[in-house]
C-alpha cells in the first residue's frame, strides 16, 4: 500500500517508543505554540500515542495540523483479514461498528475514496466523566479502508485532546485516506 504525502500531516519516527514521544511532543507544543510546554498534558498525550502505535506495529505515526485547529495525533497502520473481502464486507464492517461502538460513538457511515476502494468512518466524541455529564475529553475519527476482494485494510485513528477545529483536521485525514494505493507498495 502507498499513501501521498499530505499538506498538514507531519510524520514522526518509530524507532522507539522514546523518539516517537519526543518528536510528537515537539510538534505539537510548536503547533500550540510556546505556552503548550507547561502543559503536562502534551507529554502524557504523546507518550499514551507513542506507546499504543508501537505496541499495535503502526507503520505510521504523525501530528496533524491546521491553522483553525489544535494539532491531533494520527496513527496507521495496515492489517490483513483472515479472508478476502466480499462485496458487502464494507457495509458488514459499518454495521458491527455501529452494534459494537459503545456510548461514545456519534456516527458510523461509509464512503469510496477517489480511487473506489470502500472506507468506513466511524467518529466518537469521548466523554471523561463516568455519568457522562461533562463536556467531551476528546474527539476520534477513525477511518479504515477495504481492499476491494483482497484482505488488505489500511486503519487511520485521529485523536484531539480538545477538539477545537475538529472539522478542519478530519477534512486533512480525509485528503490522506483519499490517496490510499494498495496497487502499489510504499518503497
Amino acid at each position: 500500500m502507498k499513501l501521498a504525502a499530505v499538506k498538514g500531516i507531519t510524520p514522526v519516527s518509530t524507532r522507539s517508543v522514546d523518539d516517537t514521544e519526543r518528536e510528537l511532543t515537539k510538534l505539537i507544543i510548536e503547533a500550540r505554540g510556546a505556552e503548550a510546554a507547561h502543559d503536562p498534558g502534551v507529554v502524557l498525550a504523546a507518550r499514551d500515542a507513542a506507546e499504543l502505535a508501537h505496541e499495535n506495529g503502526a507503520g505510521l505515526v504523525a501530528v496533524v495540523a491546521h491553522p483553525d485547529a489544535d494539532p491531533g495525533v494520527l496513527v496507521g497502520m495496515t492489517v490483513a483479514a483472515d479472508a478476502p473481502h466480499g462485496p458487502d464486507a464494507a457495509a458488514e464492517l459499518r454495521a458491527y461498528l455501529a452494534d459494537a461502538g459503545g456510548p461514545d460513538l456519534r456516527e458510523v457511515t461509509e464512503a469510496r475514496t477517489t480511487r473506489g476502494y470502500p472506507v468506513v468512518i466511524a467518529e466518537r466524541l469521548l466523554i471523561g466523566d463516568p455519568l457522562r455529564t461533562g463536556p467531551p475529553t476528546g474527539c476520534q475519527l477513525q477511518a479504515v479502508v477495504l481492499e476491494p476482494g483482497g484482505r488488505g485494510m489500511a486503519v487511520f485513528t485521529l485523536h484531539s485532546v480538545t477538539g477545537r477545529g475538529w472539522l478542519e483536521l478530519a477534512a486533512v485525514l480525509g485528503d490522506l485516506v483519499s490517496t490510499v494505493d494498495f496497487r502499489v507498495t510504499a518503497g
